[in-house]
């Protein structure tokens, strides 16, 4: 469970919000969204786009707010959690490095049929999760809130707010933002987002292995039980 600890740091919640923003590449979520909302109404499209941001806030928070839950009804700790997490999300920064994003795989057949349906079904799903909520961004969440105090888990809650409504602002302007980017520049910031993403990874994983090494100086070794 989170514990009260000292005031967090600016560099703290600047790190928060910034690695959020990168696994959640509102920019490229934007010119995907764009190109499966062609020709929609105006009204219609910030629907959408709320509707997608609200569905990506509020997946976060749910798995802000219960995992600490979790851990205590599958068994697992924190410390296994923040492993987990930089795995899954130097998986998911690797393939926005030298690969296309995982998001970019809808065919065309299935963006034609997204499009032909209405906003209220398609912004929930695929828009709002996995599009913009994946595995990469859950994980992200987890690992961050893993083993931190409760003012620093409230930071974190914060920046998630704060990331939901970005990403409505790039979905709402959706249309502008891929007209100015173009498909070169969205892969460039793609890849930009990427390289953040890893450094993201790696740190998980280092605080993990810190914290193992830690935990490990901690524990007294086991008695050995004489048998004579």
């Amino acid at each position: 469970m989170p514990h009260l600890g000292p005031l967090p740091t600016l560099s703290f919640a600047l790190g928060v919000a910034t690695s959020l923003f990168s696994v959640l590449n509102p920019i490229s979520a934007a010119a995907i969204f764009a190109s499966a909302t062609v020709g929609m109404e105006e009204a219609a499209l910030r629907r959408s786009a709320k509707k997608a941001a609200l569905t990506a806030g509020a997946a976060m928070l749910a798995f802000a707010l219960v995992d600490q839950f979790m851990f205590s009804l599958f068994g697992f700790t924190a410390l296994a959690m923040r492993f987990v997490g930089g795995v899954l999300v130097l998986y998911r920064a690797i393939a926005m490095l030298y690969g296309e994003d995982p998001r970019e795989r809808s065919t065309e057949d299935e963006k034609a049929e997204a499009s032909r349906k209405l906003p209220e079904d398609f912004a929930i799903i695929p828009f709002g999760i996995p599009l913009v909520a994946g595995p990469g961004t859950l994980s992200t969440v987890m690992g961050m809130i893993a083993g931190i105090g409760w003012l620093e888990y409230g930071v974190v809650l914060l920046a998630i707010l704060l990331n939901t409504w970005i990403v409505y602002l790039f979905l709402r302007k959706a249309p502008v933002v891929f007209a100015r980017l173009g498909a070169i520049g969205t892969k460039v910031v793609n890849k930009l987002m990427g390289l953040i993403l890893a450094a993201v990874a790696m740190q998980f994983l280092i605080n993990g292995v810190k914290a193992l090494y830690v935990e490990m100086r901690e524990t007294p070794p086991a008695a050995v039980i004489s048998t004579k």
